[in-house]
């Protein structure tokens, strides 16, 4: 299955090339903290991904309204899809409404199990609420978690990345600042295609606008 990762135009080379965020493999570096004041969640470095590309727990959140607004500006506008078997990969979800909960200023209809006293029971609660991905998949509808989050517990391999045919926060700023928005990123993206670091589908290619040179005509 797909789950899908946000980056900026400007990673995709060393992704492709390997950094030391990836122990210089090209892939995605586990290296995020999941928190600072649990000891199990300052022991976990992820890589945070989503199930849906705009997921609706994420974007019409009841008790988290902005949360997709909040979410959005702190990531790239580059979606990528991670190809994992959820029975054989290191892959979780967890529920980051624990954290919200606790950061939120305006507390108001926020259910209380994730009003938490404290950073780190918040955290404590966030590790808590870890469960296979494939576990997950099995009891969504009972766990009904808020803001269901994908983590892998280790570095995601370049050959399970792809650029996605589906780019919704690019398509969102182009309806709303027009089609001349993002000139200079595609422009950017198809130089890293020519280069070879990258490939993308004939579908993507039309969906994000790629010019295309002469050459490859």
């Amino acid at each position: 299955m797909k789950v899908f990762h946000y980056t900026s135009i400007d990673r995709l080379g060393e992704i492709a090339k390997g950094s030391y965020k990836s122990r210089n493999m090209p892939g995605l570096g586990a290296t995020r903290r999941m928190g600072h004041q649990d000891n199990e969640a300052f022991n976990t470095c992820p890589v945070f991904a989503l199930l849906d590309p705009a997921p609706k727990e994420w974007v019409q959140n009841p008790h988290f309204s902005d949360i997709w607004q909040w979410l959005t500006a702190d990531i790239g506008d580059l979606l990528l899809e991670i190809e994992t078997d959820p029975k054989k990969d290191n892959v979780f979800v967890v529920d980051r409404a624990h954290i919200e909960g606790f950061l939120y200023d305006d507390k108001t209809g926020i259910p209380g199990k994730f009003l938490h006293i404290s950073r780190k029971t918040a955290e404590r609660a966030l590790m808590q609420s870890k469960i296979p991905l494939s576990d997950f998949l099995a009891r969504e509808q009972e766990l009904q978690y808020s803001l269901p989050e994908v983590i892998f517990t280790g570095d995601v391999p370049f050959n399970r990345l792809s650029i996605s045919s589906r780019q919704p926060l690019i398509e969102a700023k182009r309806a709303k600042y027009g089609e001349e928005w993002g000139l200079e990123m595609r422009g950017q993206l198809r130089r890293i295609l020519e280069a070879g670091l990258w490939s993308l589908s004939a579908e993507a290619m039309r969906g994000l606008q790629i010019p295309v040179s002469r050459e490859r005509r």
